[in-house]
């Protein structure tokens, strides 16, 4: 007999806690302007402090970005490998590099989706083993996967006061819901800091209505996640070539290390 969708979800929760390092490439597909844009990157990451690197293969190769906590003055270090032919530090919250992005260089890998399922599963308790389904094994980048299906009944919009000193960021941070579906629907907004107290906007109550999983049966964990809105598919991540606790070189996130091009 095959497990629960809920207890696959939790060893899930378990095993990505537990990972201190991981390198994989990730196809994206994030709905931008009502259209499907795909980005394609090879990505490095620790997560204790979190050190990032992203080498873009599509669109745009060659553009790397490297982000370490408590670096840098907390901005990103990005090579455009192109105009204006230096490297750029920027804020991964700010408008440059959260243009037509879904999440930031911070979100790379799997924590924030589990933070928002964890979430989910506290925030409707013993409801929440109703919403998940285990749909059986499908096979992904040579990987017996077992598949998931969430369907949360209870996804809505609703009113929302902004509170002094918030962001959509922030929102979304506390309430685990997407800040680019917030901005998305409230068309009055300009950016993810154009918001003041006492504002009235438009939010989500959960991240998604319906979320699919596709989870590595031996490694558990996830290598393909699917996520809808009302509108249909919002935005996608697989995950290929993923090795768990690679030994990285002592120098791997820095900008002189050997293979990259800042």
């Amino acid at each position: 007999m095959h497990p629960s969708g809920h207890a696959i979800a939790q060893s899930m929760f378990e095993q990505t806690k537990s990972i201190k390092a991981i390198s994989f490439k990730m196809k994206k597909y994030e709905r931008i302007n009502g259209q499907l844009v795909e980005q394609k990157s090879a990505i490095k990451i620790e997560r204790n402090p979190l050190k990032v690197y992203s080498y873009q293969l599509h669109p745009k190769e060659g553009l790397e970005v490297l982000y370490v906590e408590g670096a840098n003055s907390g901005n990103a270090l990005i090579n455009p490998n192109g105009f204006p032919w230096v490297n750029l530090s920027l804020d991964p919250q700010g408008s440059t590099m959260r243009k037509d992005q879904h999440h930031t260089i911070r979100d790379a890998g799997h924590d924030l989706f589990v933070s928002i399922l964890e979430h989910l599963f506290e925030k409707y308790g013993e409801r929440s083993i109703a919403m998940i389904k285990n749909k059986g094994i499908k096979k992904w980048d040579g990987h017996d996967c077992w598949l998931l299906e969430i369907n949360n009944p209870h996804f809505n919009f609703e009113e929302y006061t902004v509170q002094p000193s918030e962001t959509l960021i922030s929102i979304a941070d506390r309430l685990k819901v997407s800040e680019y579906m917030i901005l998305e629907n409230n068309k009055n907004i300009k950016d993810y800091r154009d918001v003041s107290a006492g504002q009235k906007i438009k939010i989500p109550n959960d991240y998604s209505p319906k979320i699919t999983l596709m989870i590595d049966k031996v490694r558990m964990i996830p290598l393909v996640l699917e996520i809808y809105d009302q509108k249909g598919l919002y935005e996608k991540y697989e995950y290929t070539e993923v090795k768990i606790n690679p030994n990285f070189s002592k120098n791997e996130f820095t900008p002189e290390f050997e293979a990259y091009g800042f």
